[in-house]
């Protein structure tokens, strides 16, 4: 079969070479020539993602994945079309379509008699049906008669993309009466996956949304226990390990909030729509004020932070990925520059010129010297530093560090949720 993978970025290239490695014909399309070329040339542009290097190097190799930037001409060659343009949010919060409306348009100019066309993203429910099929059918061809279309939500953690694809099923809904057997069957084809297929595209769009609510109002949950837990005096390590030993009870890590293209965003799709969101609201309020809660905790316990050098480990949204949107780190800097500390930023899946695209002054490397260091993304090389020589006091942000390797090193403790190391 042809593919045409329309947004070979974090998503798109990983899924455009799984395909490719199975045999089929793929063209990735994208905006940025200068992505296209390096692709063209087998060169992996995203180094953190599990396994694209050698999968990127052999499906070129073999002939079986290209890319480009003409998007139409690929599309015209290509039976299935997924289009895998991540959607944001804008300044009011609402969902930001305007790069996948470009994409879809393009598309259309280029739409084949007998096309699949399928949008691998996360969406507003109706979107698919109201906005993008519409598009579609502008280019002359008629939806449910000359080509389909369905909604097939993206179910991947970025890092460990190939890995995902072959553990989770493939949930699709159709626009037009064909359109979800269409789509079930083709991922099946392609990827030789497990399909679910819903009723509609608009049942697709919010079982993504669920998942995402889910995760967010869940981490919600665990935060306002880490601040019951600093009230009691208690571990709330503990204590959630302990609820959790029930079978009914997933209670996820507390944290200085929730970052990321995914969970801070999706939760917003359902809040701009049509139906109830008083709990998506909630959470989203919750998570969002953790950061400064964190700044205030950690005040609380160790004096005002005015003056004092303060380094923030791991600026990227979670560990050992180089993704920053919507990280909580800027949310960190904002509120301990409010306090008055002199705040320093350390990553080392970072340049300094991508350190200081966050806002921060880059930390000496390896980062030294520091009052206070606050641990925000754990990233595998923070396994070999010296913590005493990086501050005499830890942050831990995720209550992912070793607590006791900490203290035992004589450095003090902090944690969410978490009782201090006693003085």
């Amino acid at each position: 079969m042809n593919v045409a993978v329309i947004g070979i970025g974090r998503i798109g290239l990983p899924l455009a070479a799984a395909i490719a490695k199975r045999g089929h014909t793929v063209i990735g399309c994208d905006i940025n020539s200068t992505r296209v070329d390096q692709v063209n040339r087998g060169e992996n542009p995203m180094p953190d993602e599990a396994g694209l290097g050698d999968l990127l190097r052999e499906v070129v190799a073999s002939g079986n994945f290209r890319a480009t930037t003409d998007t139409a001409a690929a599309v015209r060659e290509c039976g299935g079309v997924l289009v895998a343009v991540a959607v944001d949010i804008d300044s009011a919060f609402r969902a930001d379509l305007r790069h996948l409306f470009a994409a879809a348009d393009t598309v259309a100019q280029g739409l084949q008699p007998g096309s699949l066309c399928i949008f691998d993203t996360t969406l507003p429910v109706g979107t698919t049906r109201r906005d993008l099929a519409p598009r579609l059918e502008a280019g002359g061809l008629k939806l449910g008669h000359h080509f389909s279309v369905a909604f097939s939500p993206e179910r991947l953690l970025m890092g460990r993309v190939i890995e995902d694809l072959a553990k989770y099923p493939k949930v699709v809904g159709g626009v037009d009466a064909q359109g979800g057997a269409k789509a079930a069957s083709f991922y099946r084809e392609v990827f030789g996956a497990e399909t679910i297929e819903l009723a509609s595209a608009e049942a697709a769009e919010l079982s993504k949304l669920a998942e995402g609510a889910y995760r967010d109002l869940n981490i919600a949950l665990a935060n306002e226990l880490a601040i019951d837990a600093d009230v009691y005096g208690v571990d709330i390590s503990e204590v959630i390990r302990a609820a959790n030993s029930q079978p009914y009870c997933h209670i996820h890590v507390p944290g200085t909030g929730v970052g990321g293209h995914c969970i801070p965003v999706y939760p917003r799709f359902l809040m701009q729509g049509a139906g109830p969101s008083r709990l998506s609201e909630l959470g989203r309020r919750v998570n969002d004020e953790m950061p400064g809660y964190a700044v205030q905790r950690l005040e609380q316990l160790t004096g005002p932070l005015s003056g004092r050098r303060v380094v923030v480990l791991g600026l990227t949204f979670r560990p050992n990925v180089a993704v920053t949107p919507h990280t909580n780190a800027v949310d960190l800097l904002r509120e301990l520059s409010a306090a008055g500390a002199i705040v320093q930023g350390h990553d080392p899946l970072l340049s300094d010129d991508g350190v200081r695209a966050l806002g921060f002054e880059p930390a000496p490397e390896p980062p030294h010297g520091f009052d206070i260091a606050i641990v925000h993304a754990n990233h595998r090389q923070y396994a070999a530093l010296d913590w005493p020589s990086v501050a005499p006091l830890i942050f831990d942000a995720r209550n992912a560090l070793d607590r006791d390797a900490i203290e035992a090193s004589g450095v003090h403790y902090i944690g969410v949720g978490r009782p201090p190391t006693p003085a």
